[in-house]
């Protein structure tokens, strides 16, 4: 369902850059954390209103969505039952947009875990 290639937004980049700085993280292992923490928080993507920036890395679907991309495919049709496969995928950027801001700030790992 998700494309092959996948391309994060500049500005959630910049957030993984910095808790990669803080923690050791990967940005491919911090926007898994980033997706699934703003799954767990009340952010909706709405493709009517939401603007959408795919100018920051490209990574293949494995990358980034490590060995389960079922997992991700499967939260993003179950909570957005209505999207075709492309607003799916902007759902997705859209969810690591609002991840990493949330956990960009860990200090430590640690502090990520606990948060």
């Amino acid at each position: 369902m998700l494309p092959n290639k996948m391309r994060i937004s500049e500005k959630a980049l910049k957030s993984l850059m910095r808790l990669q700085g803080n923690t050791g993280l990967t940005p491919n292992i911090g926007a898994r954390v980033a997706f699934f923490k703003s799954i767990e928080g009340s952010y909706r993507y709405n493709p009517e209103k939401d603007l959408i920036d795919t100018k920051g890395r490209e990574l293949d679907k494995h990358s980034w969505l490590g060995d389960h991309p079922e997992i991700v495919e499967m939260l993003l049709r179950q909570i957005y039952p209505s999207l075709n496969k492309r607003e799916l995928y902007y759902a997705w950027i859209k969810h690591i947009d609002d991840g990493s801001v949330l956990i960009e700030s860990s200090k430590n790992l640690s502090a990520l875990l606990a948060f």
